[in-house]
Formats: C-alpha cells, structure tokens, sequence
C-alpha cells in the first residue's frame, strides 16, 4: 500500500523546489515525487498525509552527537578553557547510574526525532549508546569512543574494543565505527593500530581534531593547560613526547588520515591542513552552535566549502549547546554566516549522508532511497522566498518519517 505526504512545497534536493509537491511511499521507500496533481492519480494509494503551509525535506542529518550527555543541559557553565569544561563533564557525572545514562541517551534521540533528524553519527562513550540507539527509530552510525595514551597499551586496548564491537550486530538502521578520542587522548601507535584495523574491516572512523589552540600547543610543543590536565586524571605517560606536528599533520603520520575518516571540529587549521584534507578526501563535521559556546574564533568553514571539501553539520551535545537540531544549526548560521540557504541544506542532507556513507540511500527525496522524511511548518512571514520561510525563527517541524515509518507527528493546531 502506498502513503502520500503532501505539503504546500517540496524540496527533493536543495536546487529543486516543488510547489503543491508531494512523495509516494511504498514500505520503507521512496516510491514517486513529484506534485500532488500528479501523485494523486497513482494506484493503490492507502493513505494521505496533509501537511498544509509546510515543506517537505529530505530528513536532517547530524553527523556529530554527544547523546549521553543530553541530561547534562544548562548543568555545564560555558567557558573557553576546554580543561575546565571537561572538568565539569567529570563532575558532572560522577554518580550516575546506568539509568541515568540511558535516559540521557532516550531524551537525545526523542529531541532529535522531533526536531526532524532522521540520522545520526553519535559517540558512544559507553555501551549503553548502542543499545538504546539500536531500539531506537533514527537512522545512526555509532561510533565506539577509544581512549589511552599510553603506548604500551595500544594492542591491548584494540583487541578489547574488537571484542566490544563483535558483540554488536548491525541493521538496516545501525552501523558501527570506531572513534579514536583525539590527539590528546589517543598514542600515536593507538592510532596507527585503529587505522589498520579500520582499513581491513572498512570500518568508518572518526576523530575530534584541530578543536583548541590547547590541542595545537600540545602537539606542537608538549606544553600548555593539556599536559597538566592529563597528569591530574592520571592519563599522561612519562615518557611521551610531543611530535612537533600540526593536528592535520599528525593524522596523516598517524595513518588515520588514509581511512577518510569523519574530522570533528577543525576549528583550528592552516591552509596547509586544508589541503592534506582535501587530497584525503575527509569529510569534516562543523557544530556552529558548539563552536559559539566555547568562544572559538571564526570557523574556517568557508574556506573548507571553497576547497571542495565535504563539510556537514553536527550539534555536539547539549552540555556545549542548547539544542540537538539541525534546523535550528541551519537557522544559527543563516544568521550569523554569509553561507547560501541552499548550501546549508546541503550540508545537513546530502554532504550529511556522504560523510557516512550513505549517499545512495538518503539525504535527498529521490525514488528508490529511503523515506527518511521531515516536514517543517512555515512561518507566516509575508515573502516567497522558501528559504528564508524555513529558516525563520518561527518556522517548525512537525513530522519525521524514517524507513517509512512515521516517527512523529505534531499535533494540528
């Protein structure tokens, strides 16, 4: 049987848009786009769904999420120094239990189903990501979060995240991939083990990189508010040495720059670095939001769009942010950026899609992918322009659909 999602305007890809528009769905996928006029005279049709003054989006994608730290909003005082946010992350967490990080994973997915994501590339910190996202409806990559600095270590910390990982069984909804922490937080031989395993087992990776001018100082000279920090919690060998590299750099060396690994932040690079990521063929994961909580200086972000990189958009968590929506990333940026409407959609459906592999499924409203679908109410601001209807202030989602199955549905009024 056939469902029909109407609207007042359809957005099958961020260049197209379709007035009086609407998709067929047949189970999981998508089955015809096109305008109500003309989908209404398919066969077989079961159900119509009217979303009145909306538009119809290929569903958000958030390529950089921190579920289990949802229940730590407004809990977390902003600050530019990193060591002190993530000493009140510690803090933060110090007694929590097993239920509260589940129901912190359970409110992340329920805000991003809402908001219209329809996929996510979370970081499981624990194993707990995995099993609630699993039962979840979205769409996800979830990424195993490795952390040790300690060369000697780095065998043993592989073979027990293999371990970890054999226990998990994908679906059509689930993939896995291995997070790698960051520079500061992961040996140079830690990396180099996750690269090789990554690359024979074609699992995605991704790594927080170039995220403080701490992280830079860091590996450039060993000196700085990181080593301290990680004396403090015990984590820093006696013997490491700085490698007098850029962040970029040090993940070429490290080989992790050879899987096309997912880069999250790159708040903080040269154009010598810009580059090596292109000629990589990385993608990186921009959380503007994020950004603006830490008092970062401007994001290279233009710079990465005008060198051909795949840039998408990331929230990070609510203990750095305070939303898990992508449209309101988009609205943040429409704002505050010079970067066209249609490329922010972009950013959060199709190059969204590319940087986990999931082109050929989703990221645009495309016969044969799936029916991951939002629909967002427009605003009643008095111009034409869809874009700036969507990226108003006021506009709203108001339905998700992931594989065809409808995940929410505002109420009408």
């Amino acid at each position: 049987m056939t469902t029909i999602l109407k609207a007042k305007y359809l957005i099958p890809n961020p260049d197209n848009c379709i007035e009086n528009g609407a998709v067929a769905v047949k189970g999981a996928k998508i089955y015809h786009v096109g305008t109500f006029d003309e989908i209404k005279t398919l066969a077989d049709i079961d159900k119509i769904i009217d979303l009145g003054n909306a538009v119809i989006l290929p569903g958000l994608i958030n390529i950089h999420t921190h579920l289990d730290l949802t229940n730590l909003h407004n809990r977390i005082k902003p600050t530019s120094n990193f060591t002190h946010w993530v000493f009140q992350i510690l803090g933060a967490r110090i007694r929590w239990k097993e239920e509260d990080y589940m129901s912190s994973i359970e409110k992340g997915i329920k805000l991003c189903v809402e908001s219209g994501t329809t996929t996510v590339a979370d970081i499981a910190n624990t194993g707990y990501s995995f099993s609630v996202l699993k039962k979840s409806p979205l769409r996800k990559v979830v990424y195993k979060e490795v952390i040790d600095l300690n060369p000697d270590h780095a065998k043993d910390v592989l073979k027990k995240t293999q371990s970890e990982l054999s226990t998990i069984i994908p679906d059509d909804l689930l993939s896995i991939g291995l997070s790698p922490h960051a520079p500061y937080s992961v040996s140079r031989e830690l990396y180099q083990a996750i690269a090789q395993f990554a690359v024979e087992t074609d699992t995605p990776v991704c790594t927080h990189i170039a995220e403080t001018r701490d992280e830079i100082e860091f590996l450039a000279k060993g000196t700085g508010s990181l080593p301290a920090f990680l004396k403090q919690i015990r984590a820093m060998p006696d013997n490491w040495q700085p490698p007098g590299l850029t962040p970029i750099q040090y993940l070429n060396e490290t080989g992790i720059l050879g899987n096309r690994p997912l880069l999250i932040h790159c708040n903080y690079v040269t154009d010598e670095e810009i580059s090596l990521i292109k000629s990589s063929g990385a993608s990186v994961a921009f959380c503007p939001m994020s950004h603006r909580f830490f008092g970062h200086t401007n994001h290279p972000v233009q710079k990465l769009l005008d060198a051909g990189i795949n840039v998408g958009l990331g929230t990070d968590s609510l203990a750095s942010n305070d939303t898990l929506s992508i449209l309101d990333e988009m609205k943040y940026l429409s704002l505050n950026n010079s970067i066209p409407p249609n490329i922010l959609l972009t950013m959060a459906t199709i190059n969204g899609a590319k940087t986990l592999g999931l082109e050929s499924k989703v990221g645009q409203i495309k016969a044969g992918f799936e029916a991951d679908l939002c629909g967002v109410r427009l605003s009643d601001t008095h111009t034409e322009n869809i874009y700036r209807q969507l990226l108003d202030t006021a506009s709203k989602n108001i339905f998700t659909m992931v594989a065809g199955n409808i995940c929410y549905q505002a109420q009408s009024g």
